[in-house]
């Protein structure tokens, strides 16, 4: 694991690229002709073909192949496209694509970017669609014919976003820069329990320590009283410190999660989180160039929980809720956190509850951008709207068991 971030791709390769490696060709009908070359169509355009094959299986009608075909254009231009394989036979190859040649797809856009993903397609006569296939398997009269496969590695290439490339190139620069920095500080390693024998004067420093703290103790309930009765008074200068005491921890933190000992330790929590993001096709598409950025609900989807997680559901609605109210907690200054905080709650909200309550993000917006009305949980109203139905359908059938169940005793008892 490496403590700097990837770096996009040279500009030479921004462009985008497409690379097919077809390994080999398994189980092709016995009546058919040797396979010749094999071709790569993208979004019904043939962009390469491949040589014949370079050996055959000794037993079965087999091929192997190794060999590549790589297709450059912008990422974004095929990104949503099928990719087709079209392996032909005869004489006629595959220029003059007929009945007796096959053909496999697969979606560009389940291959991961910058990532190699093998695969195992299975092959159909040119002529049959998908359906006619899924048909034919099904026939009782073909349960012993064996499925043609191709068999290949995908590595499809692509640059960052202008943004994230940004991003990441003055990430790089600046952990350089604190590299270079830490660098050039002499080591210190403080022992504290080491002090006062190696610096004897720092016993010193106790004579007015000890009675000064004793007055800090014996003061600090005052001060708490006074705070409490003076709380109205206070608030705005206690939250001005507040928010100082934080902007210092924040930038400490920063310099010191920016050394390579600090990046080490923010990889180990956030590298799992980040590669499961990436990995999905909604991180792909926010990361990589691939033609149209996906929409904030979209991305909210991809992060937060589903219909079936139900009671991380719940208190992701309740954290919303919470959130939106903490407005009062700043009489009048707060409603103003509401102007911002108004557009991310209905994105949140609707995509969680589009599904089930589509107007619930209109009265979500409403209730947390006019002021005073943020006590309206909009969120765990959805979370009860959806799933309140079924809860009592259960207990409906609950109760109807034990009525059957009681009705069957009496019964016996009686009998």
């Amino acid at each position: 694991m490496t403590n700097t971030l990837p770096l996009p791709l040279p500009p030479t390769s921004t462009r985008g690229r497409l690379t097919v490696t077809i390994l080999s060709a398994y189980d092709l009908p016995s009546h058919t002709s040797p396979p010749q070359s094999i071709t790569l169509s993208v979004a019904d355009k043939q962009v390469g073909t491949s040589a014949a094959p370079s050996a055959k299986h000794k037993d079965k009608n087999s091929y192997r192949y190794n060999q590549e075909i790589t297709y450059h254009a912008p990422l974004c231009e095929y990104y949503k496209s099928m990719a087709k394989l079209t392996v032909g036979v005869g004489g006629g190859g595959v220029q003059a694509e007929d009945s007796s040649s096959l053909v496999a797809e697969f979606a560009i856009k389940n291959v991961p970017v910058n990532e190699n993903q093998w695969m195992i397609l299975n092959l159909r006569p040119s002529g049959a669609s998908k359906e006619e296939e899924k048909e034919g398997g099904n026939d009782s009269t073909s349960s012993d014919v064996v499925t043609p496969t191709l068999r290949i590695k995908v590595r499809l290439e692509g640059s960052y976003r202008a943004e994230v490339a940004a991003m990441i190139h003055t990430m790089n620069a600046w952990f350089q820069l604190v590299d270079n920095v830490h660098s050039s500080l002499p080591a210190m390693q403080v022992q504290w329990s080491e002090l006062p024998k190696n610096y004897p004067l720092l016993k010193m420093f106790l004579i007015p320590a000890v009675p000064f703290s004793g007055l800090v103790v014996a003061l600090l309930p005052v001060v708490v009283g006074i705070l409490i009765v003076g709380l109205p008074f206070f608030l705005p200068f206690l939250v001005v410190l507040a928010g100082f005491a934080v902007s210092v921890v924040a930038i400490i933190a920063v310099c010191y999660y920016s050394t390579e000992s600090g990046r080490q330790k923010v990889l180990e929590i956030v590298h799992p989180a980040a590669s499961a993001l990436v990995s999905t096709s909604v991180g792909q598409r926010m990361v990589y160039d691939t033609g149209s950025r996906p929409s904030p609900k979209t991305m909210a989807k991809a992060i937060l929980p589903g219909k079936d997680d139900i009671m991380t559901k719940l208190f992701v609605s309740l954290a919303i809720d919470f959130i939106g109210s903490c407005s009062y907690l700043l009489p009048g200054v707060g409603e103003a956190f509401d102007l911002g905080w108004a557009p991310l709650q209905t994105i949140l909200v609707a995509a969680m509850y589009d599904d089930s309550t589509p107007s619930l993000k209109y009265i979500s917006f409403i209730e947390e951008i006019l002021p005073f009305t943020d006590l309206i949980p909009s969120a765990t109203v959805g979370w009860c709207k959806e799933y309140a139905p079924m809860f009592v359908n259960m207990g409906h059938q609950k109760v109807h068991e034990i009525i059957i169940a009681a009705r069957k005793e009496k019964h016996v008892a009686f009998a």
